[in-house]
């Protein structure tokens, strides 16, 4: 049936349509925040929107996953384009294939991951890596010496079990040291350097090496800041 000129339009592909919904759902929410600007403070609707388009993007990569769309560095830079046109704020989004330790800074709450660069992987061997870490953050403002020490790990893979040693953590700043969700150790480091030298031991295939999406938004001031990292299997 032949449309009439009034009727005519668009069609999209289904990844194209994927990509543009969280966008313009976005669009829509940020035009309620300014209509309510006067009930909030201006750091808490940056904030929202801070919090919103990390949200966003996370649910959108989610989706993909779920739909078995392909993901890749082309298709991930390209949602962090759309974002950054559609927001004005700064996105980052990458990709590491490690195992999936990271940490989280008790002084500012900051999270740091493999494949940023406050994180070094090592291989020493096909069952031996150096996991390297930075506490500080240049983003919150922090002065960063990336020597790489805050903290340390060693990873051995034993059979089917994976042994992690705290080699060293030199910093007053403290530290939780995350595998995937999973918490294993608790405020190491500081100026008594507290774990240093424990080991544990936890199932090497609990996870196996993956890939890891790190996801960064904050605002060109740095006044707002979210960050979420996703276990693609």
């Amino acid at each position: 049936m032949k449309l009439g000129e009034e009727k005519r339009g668009f069609a999209l592909s289904s990844m194209a349509l994927l990509l543009m919904l969280p966008a313009l759902l976005l669009v829509a929410s940020g035009l309620k925040m300014i209509e309510s600007g006067g009930e909030t403070s201006s750091i808490q609707i940056l904030a929202d929107k801070v919090n919103s388009a990390g949200k966003n993007i996370a649910e959108t990569i989610k989706l993909m996953q779920e739909r078995k769309f392909p993901i890749t560095d082309n298709t991930l830079q390209s949602l962090a384009e759309k974002y950054r046109l559609t927001t004005g704020l700064i996105i980052e989004i990458t990709t590491s294939n490690d195992y999936p330790f990271w940490i989280r800074v008790k002084n500012t709450g900051v999270n740091h991951y493999p494949g940023t660069k406050y994180c070094t992987v090592e291989k020493i061997s096909p069952d031996e890596w150096k996991y390297s870490f930075e506490d500080s953050d240049a983003e919150i403002g922090e002065a960063v010496d990336f020597d790489y020490d805050e903290p340390i790990l060693h990873l051995e893979k034993i059979g089917e079990i994976l042994r992690i040693t705290i080699v060293a953590y030199n910093s007053t700043y403290s530290s939780d040291i995350y595998y995937y969700k999973s918490l294993l150790w608790e405020n190491v480091g500081g100026i008594g350097q507290a774990h240093v030298g424990e080991t544990v031991e936890i199932e090497a295939n609990r996870f196996g090496l993956f890939t890891l999406i790190n996801i960064e938004v904050r605002d060109p001031g740095n006044m707002a800041r979210y960050a979420e990292n996703i276990l693609i299997t």
